[in-house]
């Protein structure tokens, strides 16, 4: 049930945020609780990426904290959650639905062609604010991106994807990347999070480099890109947005054992708190 977006702009608006603790990206979540309608308007949380009560009694806690009057945690935490018509409506009359962190990979297997999935798409084509933070950015793009630390992937290259637990190895020592589809909130494109805080810039080079038919963004912890309905962006936060640009005359080698990547031609900007941008321009071809 993937959204494809419109021509010049997206249904309703999109924030996607770099993930850290809730109480780190006050600059942002205070923007985007006006930009949703004020403290009246209906805030809805999502803890599915990472089923925890605690969680979403943390982020009620916190958005009150930032004078949100109506605070919900939509409980979906299986499948048979998001199956549930409560769930769904809950999310369909959100004002403001906020993906939390955890496993985007979790995300869509519980969600992915639910009631709930169909609610959030409603409710954001209808005006809604769909954030996401960490998993809740990542799931978002037309593909995610595994998550890993350091400069995985330009020694070891790129892998079909989903993770998988015969992979054996924690995310931390996994020697090559993998992307798989996404919700794709966010046609054209691919988004990680974490980027400076997890050293991640290795993910957006070697993606660049190898597939060059997609934009790459990358998104640092408190920060976040905002693309309005009008396809008009902003980055929010104090940190940055990186963007590895469509480039149709990169050439590249790919990695291979003993061997680095090796790639010329990438086109890569780096954005920060009020740069202004268009989803036009993130998803056209580097000069």
């Amino acid at each position: 049930m993937a959204n494809d977006g419109a021509t010049n702009g997206l249904p309703g608006t999109l924030a996607l945020i770099g993930g850290g603790d809730y109480e780190q990206s006050e600059q942002v979540d205070r923007f985007l609780l006006e930009l949703a309608g004020g403290p009246a308007t209906s805030v809805v949380f999502l803890p599915t990426a990472r089923p925890s009560r605690r969680m979403g009694e943390k982020f009620t806690e916190y958005y009150q904290s930032l004078g949100a009057l109506n605070v919900q945690v939509a409980p979906v935490y299986e499948p048979e959650d998001a199956n549930n018509e409560d769930n769904a409506r809950m999310l369909r009359e959100a004002g403001l639905i906020y993906l939390g962190w955890g496993s985007d990979t979790r995300v869509q297997q519980v969600i992915t062609n639910t009631p709930v999935h169909a609610a959030i798409e409603e409710a954001w084509r209808n005006g809604a604010v769909l954030a996401g933070t960490s998993a809740g950015a990542r799931g978002a793009g037309e593909y995610a991106i595994a998550p890993a630390n350091g400069p995985v992937g330009l020694r070891g290259g790129l892998d079909a994807g989903p993770p998988r637990a015969s992979d054996g190895l924690p995310l931390d020592q996994k020697t090559v990347l993998q992307i798989w589809p996404g919700f794709n909130w966010l046609p054209g494109c691919g988004i990680d999070a974490h980027l400076a805080e997890w050293n991640r810039y290795g993910h957006l080079l070697l993606l660049g480099a190898l597939r060059p038919d997609i934009t790459w963004i990358g998104l640092d912890e408190r920060t976040a890109l905002v693309i309005h309905p009008s396809g008009d962006a902003e980055v929010v936060g104090p940190a940055n947005v990186l963007v590895a640009r469509r480039s149709p005359s990169v050439s590249a080698r790919p990695p291979e054992p003993g061997r680095a990547l090796e790639a010329r031609g990438l086109r890569l900007d780096v954005l920060a708190d009020g740069s202004r941008t268009t989803l036009e321009e993130l998803r056209s071809p580097a000069d």
